[in-house]
């Protein structure tokens, strides 16, 4: 391949990346799922406080991790909220928002989006991941060098 055949495709490449940020679609943007709940006492949900009352929401596909949109009945935005982590849906799981009570105040801890098979955590420490590492061999200069001494 010769080299103008080279530049040519990669300005077609740069020029078809730039336009992906520069002009998204329209579908891209829309929510993938949307809900409601109502919520009896105040709660908060990643940094949004949220007094008691009714609420509806929207959760965008078009980045990672997916950001949720909080809505208060009458329309109004009320906040965006980024999960801390995201985890498979299990198969036993249904769509659902957790609640927990943690020092006396209602903490949204995790929303299932079952339309993406995910579960959003919030507020929460992620699982103990432990990793894999191969264990160090001893330098066998080192090794001879101490039984040396």
């Amino acid at each position: 391949m010769t080299s103008s055949k080279k530049l040519s495709r990669i300005c077609v490449l740069l020029l078809s990346l730039v336009s992906s940020f520069a002009f998204p679609s329209n579908a891209g943007a829309q929510p993938v799922i949307a809900g409601r709940f109502t919520l009896t006492s105040p709660a908060k949900w990643g940094t949004v406080m949220l007094p008691a009352g009714d609420y509806t929401f929207a959760v965008e596909d078009s980045v990672s991790p997916p950001p949720v949109t909080i809505f208060t009945a009458d329309g109004t935005g009320k906040g965006i909220v980024i999960p801390a982590f995201v985890s498979e849906i299990k198969r036993d799981d249904t769509g659902r928002m957790t609640l927990e009570i943690r020092d006396g105040q209602a903490v949204v801890t995790a929303l299932y989006v079952e339309r993406l098979g995910v579960v959003l955590h919030y507020g929460a420490e992620r699982p103990n991941v432990e990793l894999a590492r191969k264990k160090a061999a001893p330098d066998s200069k080192m090794t001879s060098y101490l039984q040396a001494k």
